[in-house]
């Protein structure tokens, strides 16, 4: 069986509705439809989905914080905060997660002072943890009950140098 390519882009208002399905298979944590619309206007730029045979099979949101949102991070503004990572079951383990945050990362090194990239996981999501590891994020907080269901997230922090 040929493996088809998988080419990554920013995403726009007309992926939506796969970002949304994605979302839905994928994660727990379901985020209304408004907000993911304002990201992706707001922060297109440093957001990415990934296209195989014209179908998105994956997804990364970011936005860009210019002030501390609580009292963990008082330096380093702005920063990118990955908000939302997600790829279909049938494609996971693929290298798809990896190529997605090569873009996003790449996408936040050129923007101007962003030097740091944030990001919450839940414990339990070792497959996650261990690419974001790789990828020289390291745990900077555990927060407590973090999702609905009370597990608990990592708070996991990358360095960005020029």
């Amino acid at each position: 069986m040929e493996q088809s390519i998988i080419t990554y882009r920013n995403p726009s208002i007309d992926d939506l509705e796969s970002i949304i399905a994605i979302n839905r298979i994928s994660l727990p944590e379901n985020y209304p439809v408004g907000y993911f619309i304002q990201l992706i206007k707001d922060w297109k730029e440093s957001s990415v989905v990934a296209v195989s045979d014209k179908k998105i099979i994956g997804y990364i949101i970011t936005r860009i914080e210019k002030f501390p949102l609580s009292q963990l991070f008082l330096k380093k503004y702005p920063k990118g905060h990955i908000i939302s990572v997600a790829v279909l079951p049938e494609y996971r383990r693929q290298g798809v997660g990896k190529g997605m945050m090569d873009f996003v990362l790449n996408r936040l090194l050129l923007m101007e002072n962003i030097k740091e990239v944030t990001l919450e996981v839940r414990e339990s999501n070792v497959a996650a943890i261990h690419l974001y590891k790789n990828l020289s994020f390291f745990v900077a907080k555990t927060l407590e009950r973090y999702y609905n269901d009370g597990e608990s997230a990592l708070v996991m922090v990358k360095e960005l140098v020029q």
